[in-house]
Protein backbone atom coordinates (compact mmCIF):
# COMPACT_ATOMS: atom_id res chain seq x y z
CA UNK A 1 0.00 0.00 0.00
CA UNK A 2 1.34 3.40 -1.00
CA UNK A 3 2.07 5.86 2.05
CA UNK A 4 -0.71 8.21 0.34
CA UNK A 5 -3.16 5.98 0.66
CA UNK A 6 -2.69 5.57 4.41
CA UNK A 7 -5.75 5.88 6.54
CA UNK A 8 -5.98 9.55 7.86
CA UNK A 9 -8.43 9.09 10.99
CA UNK A 10 -5.52 6.53 12.06
CA UNK A 11 -3.09 9.47 11.23
CA UNK A 12 -4.96 12.40 13.50
CA UNK A 13 -5.95 10.16 15.88
CA UNK A 14 -1.83 9.98 16.84
CA UNK A 15 -1.94 13.44 16.40
CA UNK A 16 -4.66 13.73 18.90
CA UNK A 17 -2.98 11.23 21.18
CA UNK A 18 0.59 13.90 21.42
CA UNK A 19 -1.93 16.83 22.11
CA UNK A 20 -3.04 15.14 25.05
CA UNK A 21 -0.11 15.02 26.07
CA UNK A 22 0.89 18.54 25.73
CA UNK A 23 -0.23 20.90 28.61
CA UNK A 24 -2.41 23.89 27.14
CA UNK A 25 -0.85 26.32 29.34
CA UNK A 26 -3.48 28.88 28.52
CA UNK A 27 -2.16 32.79 29.12
CA UNK A 28 -5.14 35.53 29.10
CA UNK A 29 -4.38 39.07 29.11
CA UNK A 30 -7.79 41.55 28.81
CA UNK A 31 -6.40 44.48 25.91
CA UNK A 32 -7.97 47.45 26.68
CA UNK A 33 -7.69 49.34 23.56
CA UNK A 34 -9.95 47.03 21.64
CA UNK A 35 -12.32 46.42 24.59
CA UNK A 36 -15.73 47.68 24.71
CA UNK A 37 -18.74 48.27 26.80
CA UNK A 38 -20.42 45.28 25.63
CA UNK A 39 -17.39 43.27 25.30
CA UNK A 40 -13.76 42.52 26.57
CA UNK A 41 -11.30 41.58 24.25
CA UNK A 42 -8.28 39.31 25.12
CA UNK A 43 -4.62 37.72 24.17
CA UNK A 44 -4.94 34.27 24.43
CA UNK A 45 -2.10 31.97 24.16
CA UNK A 46 -1.55 28.52 24.80
CA UNK A 47 0.76 26.14 23.44
CA UNK A 48 0.25 23.26 20.48
CA UNK A 49 2.22 20.34 19.04
CA UNK A 50 6.62 21.00 19.50
CA UNK A 51 5.67 23.35 22.00
CA UNK A 52 4.86 26.12 19.67
CA UNK A 53 3.17 29.05 21.55
CA UNK A 54 0.42 30.26 19.19
CA UNK A 55 -1.65 33.29 19.54
CA UNK A 56 -5.47 34.59 19.55
CA UNK A 57 -7.40 37.23 19.58
CA UNK A 58 -10.76 36.35 21.48
CA UNK A 59 -13.51 38.70 22.95
CA UNK A 60 -16.31 37.94 25.30
CA UNK A 61 -19.59 39.34 26.32
CA UNK A 62 -19.38 41.51 29.33
CA UNK A 63 -22.82 40.43 30.28
CA UNK A 64 -21.97 36.46 29.60
CA UNK A 65 -24.41 34.49 32.03
CA UNK A 66 -24.43 30.84 31.73
CA UNK A 67 -23.46 29.20 28.43
CA UNK A 68 -22.90 31.66 25.72
CA UNK A 69 -22.58 30.52 22.22
CA UNK A 70 -19.06 31.09 20.60
CA UNK A 71 -17.88 31.18 16.84
CA UNK A 72 -14.26 30.31 16.11
CA UNK A 73 -12.71 32.03 12.79
CA UNK A 74 -10.14 29.84 11.77
CA UNK A 75 -7.31 31.46 9.78
CA UNK A 76 -7.10 32.13 5.73
CA UNK A 77 -3.63 31.85 4.19
CA UNK A 78 -1.51 34.69 4.92
CA UNK A 79 0.40 36.53 7.42
CA UNK A 80 -2.00 38.98 8.85
CA UNK A 81 -4.85 38.01 10.96
CA UNK A 82 -7.02 40.63 12.66
CA UNK A 83 -9.85 40.21 14.86
CA UNK A 84 -13.30 39.66 14.20
CA UNK A 85 -15.47 42.88 13.80
CA UNK A 86 -19.35 40.96 13.93
CA UNK A 87 -22.73 42.27 15.86
CA UNK A 88 -22.86 39.28 17.79
CA UNK A 89 -19.22 40.05 20.05
CA UNK A 90 -21.81 41.35 22.27
CA UNK A 91 -23.74 38.12 22.93
CA UNK A 92 -21.13 35.42 21.54
CA UNK A 93 -17.42 34.42 22.39
CA UNK A 94 -15.86 35.04 19.40
CA UNK A 95 -12.15 33.72 18.58
CA UNK A 96 -9.75 34.60 15.56
CA UNK A 97 -7.02 31.75 15.62
CA UNK A 98 -4.02 31.79 14.02
CA UNK A 99 -1.51 29.09 12.96
CA UNK A 100 2.16 28.31 13.40
CA UNK A 101 4.34 31.40 11.53
CA UNK A 102 1.42 34.22 10.75
CA UNK A 103 1.72 37.55 12.82
CA UNK A 104 1.66 37.55 16.30
CA UNK A 105 2.31 33.97 16.84
CA UNK A 106 5.84 32.75 18.38
CA UNK A 107 8.44 33.77 16.21
CA UNK A 108 10.96 31.31 15.85
CA UNK A 109 8.93 30.19 13.08
CA UNK A 110 7.95 32.72 10.48
CA UNK A 111 5.47 31.56 7.10
CA UNK A 112 6.46 32.48 3.82
CA UNK A 113 3.59 33.48 1.09
CA UNK A 114 3.88 31.55 -1.10
CA UNK A 115 5.87 28.67 -0.41
CA UNK A 116 3.84 27.16 3.13
CA UNK A 117 2.13 24.87 0.85
CA UNK A 118 5.47 22.77 0.14
CA UNK A 119 7.00 23.68 3.28
CA UNK A 120 8.38 20.03 4.59
CA UNK A 121 6.48 17.95 2.04
CA UNK A 122 9.27 15.23 1.46
CA UNK A 123 7.63 13.96 4.49
CA UNK A 124 4.60 13.89 6.31
CA UNK A 125 6.32 13.70 9.68
CA UNK A 126 7.99 17.26 8.42
CA UNK A 127 5.51 18.99 6.62
CA UNK A 128 4.03 21.82 7.97
CA UNK A 129 0.46 21.75 6.91
CA UNK A 130 -0.01 18.99 9.34
CA UNK A 131 1.00 21.01 12.02
CA UNK A 132 -1.08 24.03 10.75
CA UNK A 133 -4.23 21.91 10.87
CA UNK A 134 -3.32 20.88 14.03
CA UNK A 135 -3.13 23.97 15.03
CA UNK A 136 -6.67 24.49 14.41
CA UNK A 137 -8.05 21.53 16.83
CA UNK A 138 -5.39 23.30 19.35
CA UNK A 139 -7.97 26.44 18.46
CA UNK A 140 -10.98 24.21 19.44
CA UNK A 141 -9.26 22.99 22.78
CA UNK A 142 -8.29 26.38 23.65
CA UNK A 143 -11.14 28.26 23.56
CA UNK A 144 -13.01 25.28 25.47
CA UNK A 145 -9.95 25.48 27.99
CA UNK A 146 -10.11 29.49 28.34
CA UNK A 147 -12.22 30.79 31.98
CA UNK A 148 -13.85 33.99 30.61
CA UNK A 149 -17.02 32.32 30.08
CA UNK A 150 -19.08 28.75 29.76
CA UNK A 151 -19.13 27.84 26.14
CA UNK A 152 -22.08 26.98 24.50
CA UNK A 153 -22.80 25.78 20.96
CA UNK A 154 -19.85 26.23 19.03
CA UNK A 155 -19.46 27.68 15.70
CA UNK A 156 -16.61 27.32 13.04
CA UNK A 157 -16.06 29.47 9.76
CA UNK A 158 -13.41 30.53 7.56
CA UNK A 159 -12.28 30.70 3.80
CA UNK A 160 -9.94 29.14 1.80
CA UNK A 161 -7.39 27.43 4.38
CA UNK A 162 -9.87 28.20 7.15
CA UNK A 163 -12.71 26.81 5.31
CA UNK A 164 -10.42 23.35 5.31
CA UNK A 165 -9.15 23.38 8.94
CA UNK A 166 -12.96 24.09 9.69
CA UNK A 167 -14.18 20.69 8.56
CA UNK A 168 -11.37 18.97 9.57
CA UNK A 169 -11.99 20.38 13.07
CA UNK A 170 -15.35 19.46 13.66
CA UNK A 171 -14.60 15.84 11.97
CA UNK A 172 -12.14 15.74 15.31
CA UNK A 173 -14.00 17.85 17.58
CA UNK A 174 -17.56 16.38 18.51
CA UNK A 175 -18.36 19.77 20.54
CA UNK A 176 -18.86 21.68 17.15
CA UNK A 177 -22.70 22.76 16.72
CA UNK A 178 -22.18 24.08 12.65
CA UNK A 179 -19.26 25.15 10.39
CA UNK A 180 -19.76 27.95 7.64
CA UNK A 181 -16.84 27.04 5.14
CA UNK A 182 -16.26 29.23 1.92
CA UNK A 183 -14.01 27.85 -0.72
CA UNK A 184 -12.18 25.41 1.31
CA UNK A 185 -8.41 24.75 0.42
CA UNK A 186 -9.12 20.83 -1.26
CA UNK A 187 -5.45 20.17 -0.42
CA UNK A 188 -4.60 16.70 -0.16
CA UNK A 189 -7.73 15.73 -2.71
CA UNK A 190 -6.71 12.97 -4.76
CA UNK A 191 -7.29 14.50 -7.78
CA UNK A 192 -6.27 17.68 -7.09
CA UNK A 193 -3.33 17.71 -9.26
CA UNK A 194 -5.41 17.21 -12.37
CA UNK A 195 -6.40 20.19 -12.30
CA UNK A 196 -5.32 23.18 -13.88
CA UNK A 197 -4.67 25.44 -10.61
CA UNK A 198 -3.94 28.49 -9.62
CA UNK A 199 -2.37 29.99 -6.30
CA UNK A 200 -1.75 29.35 -4.07
CA UNK A 201 -2.79 25.67 -5.31
CA UNK A 202 -0.59 25.95 -7.76
CA UNK A 203 2.40 26.13 -5.26
CA UNK A 204 2.03 22.34 -5.44
CA UNK A 205 2.44 22.37 -9.48
CA UNK A 206 5.46 24.59 -9.33
CA UNK A 207 7.25 22.08 -6.70
CA UNK A 208 6.59 19.17 -8.93
CA UNK A 209 7.79 21.24 -11.51
CA UNK A 210 10.99 21.24 -10.04
CA UNK A 211 10.87 17.55 -8.28
CA UNK A 212 8.73 15.62 -9.96
CA UNK A 213 10.60 12.28 -8.64
CA UNK A 214 9.14 13.45 -5.30
CA UNK A 215 5.74 12.68 -6.13
CA UNK A 216 4.99 10.11 -4.38
CA UNK A 217 5.98 11.13 -0.83
CA UNK A 218 4.24 14.96 -2.27
CA UNK A 219 0.90 12.92 -1.96
CA UNK A 220 1.30 10.93 0.92
CA UNK A 221 2.46 13.87 3.36
CA UNK A 222 -1.05 15.89 1.66
CA UNK A 223 -3.50 12.50 2.20
CA UNK A 224 -4.63 12.99 5.44
CA UNK A 225 -5.63 16.60 5.03
CA UNK A 226 -8.14 16.02 2.40
CA UNK A 227 -11.66 17.73 3.07
CA UNK A 228 -13.30 15.30 1.09
CA UNK A 229 -11.86 12.36 2.88
CA UNK A 230 -12.90 13.67 6.27
CA UNK A 231 -16.25 15.39 5.45
CA UNK A 232 -18.43 12.02 6.49
CA UNK A 233 -17.42 12.64 10.13
CA UNK A 234 -18.52 16.00 10.09
CA UNK A 235 -21.67 15.46 12.03
CA UNK A 236 -22.67 19.07 12.15
CA UNK A 237 -24.72 21.44 9.75
CA UNK A 238 -22.21 22.95 7.32
CA UNK A 239 -22.98 26.31 5.12
CA UNK A 240 -20.65 25.17 1.97
CA UNK A 241 -20.20 28.18 -0.79
CA UNK A 242 -18.21 27.27 -4.11
CA UNK A 243 -17.12 29.45 -6.80
CA UNK A 244 -17.71 28.12 -10.72
CA UNK A 245 -14.27 29.05 -12.12
CA UNK A 246 -12.40 28.72 -8.42
CA UNK A 247 -8.97 27.21 -9.56
CA UNK A 248 -6.56 28.12 -6.56
CA UNK A 249 -8.79 27.42 -3.60
CA UNK A 250 -11.90 24.27 -4.39
CA UNK A 251 -12.01 23.77 -8.28
CA UNK A 252 -15.50 22.84 -8.43
CA UNK A 253 -15.78 19.16 -9.06
CA UNK A 254 -13.66 18.72 -5.89
CA UNK A 255 -16.43 21.11 -3.96
CA UNK A 256 -19.19 19.18 -5.31
CA UNK A 257 -17.55 15.64 -4.33
CA UNK A 258 -17.15 17.52 -0.80
CA UNK A 259 -20.32 18.58 -0.64
CA UNK A 260 -22.00 15.01 -1.36
CA UNK A 261 -20.01 13.64 1.04
CA UNK A 262 -20.95 16.04 3.92
CA UNK A 263 -24.20 14.32 6.03
CA UNK A 264 -25.73 17.72 6.50
CA UNK A 265 -24.90 20.51 3.90
CA UNK A 266 -26.24 23.61 2.30
CA UNK A 267 -24.09 23.76 -1.00
CA UNK A 268 -24.87 27.51 -2.50
CA UNK A 269 -22.54 27.86 -5.71
CA UNK A 270 -21.64 31.31 -6.91
CA UNK A 271 -20.22 32.23 -10.85
CA UNK A 272 -17.18 33.56 -8.94
CA UNK A 273 -13.95 32.25 -8.30
CA UNK A 274 -11.78 31.57 -5.24
CA UNK A 275 -13.67 34.69 -3.56
CA UNK A 276 -17.16 32.06 -3.67
CA UNK A 277 -20.32 34.05 -3.66
CA UNK A 278 -18.54 37.33 -2.41
CA UNK A 279 -20.18 39.73 0.47
CA UNK A 280 -23.84 38.47 -0.80
CA UNK A 281 -22.94 35.15 0.47
CA UNK A 282 -21.57 36.82 3.76
CA UNK A 283 -24.80 38.28 4.07
CA UNK A 284 -26.39 34.68 3.78
CA UNK A 285 -23.33 33.35 5.88
CA UNK A 286 -24.06 35.85 8.97
CA UNK A 287 -27.85 35.49 9.06
CA UNK A 288 -26.91 31.40 9.10
CA UNK A 289 -24.48 31.42 11.86
CA UNK A 290 -26.72 33.20 14.04
CA UNK A 291 -29.60 30.83 13.74
CA UNK A 292 -27.18 28.21 14.30
CA UNK A 293 -25.92 29.60 17.15
CA UNK A 294 -29.52 30.05 18.94
CA UNK A 295 -28.97 34.12 18.09
CA UNK A 296 -32.05 34.11 16.25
Amino acid sequence: MTEHRTDPDAIWDSLDRRLEQIPLDLEQERDAFYSQPDWDVYRLRYTGLDGYRLFCWLSAPVSANGPVPALLRMPDYGSVHDIVYTPIRSVALVMNATHRGQRESESVFQANYPGLLTLGIDRQETYVMMRVFADALRAVDALLGQTLAEVGPIALTGNGLGGALSLLAAARRPRITAVAADTPLALGHPDLMEHDLAYPLAELTDYLGVYPHRKEPFLGSMAPLDPVAAAPNVEAPVLLSLGRRDRGLCPLPIGEQLAARLPHCDLRVYDGASEGGGHPHSVIREAWLREHLGLG
